[in-house]
């Protein structure tokens, strides 16, 4: 089978299994410990299937609100069990809504200009 007759699902587990793999890499070099490679598949088993959890979680938040399009506050939502993955995603999200704000003062005052 040729990479032109795989789906775009097979690409993108393939391409999770290679991030995990490189993760873990880099990992067992620094923590000088083995890492085989049923532990490396069995991780990006697991990413994999979080990743398709968390893809359709957000798709039926942003359909519960009447939604077409995700948006931060369903990502918000998916994070709101972990208290600390929350308050960062919070914070980055109050980051880019400060960055966006201030491009477009930054493009009113250019067309006023």
């Amino acid at each position: 089978m040729s990479d032109n007759d795989e789906g775009p699902r097979e690409r993108l587990k393939a391409a999770v299994w290679f991030t995990v793999g490189e993760i873990c890499n880099a990992e067992k070099e620094r923590l000088n410990v083995a890492i085989t490679p049923q532990l490396i598949a069995s991780l990006a088993e697991i990413v994999f299937a979080q990743a398709e959890t968390l893809g359709k979680d957000l798709e039926m938040f942003a359909k519960h609100a009447k939604r077409s399009t995700v948006n931060v506050d369903d990502v918000k939502l998916a994070a709101r069990r972990n208290s600390s993955l929350y308050e960062l995603m919070a914070a980055e999200a109050d980051l880019l809504q400060q960055r966006s704000k201030g491009a477009r003062e930054a493009r009113k005052r250019k067309k006023v200009a």
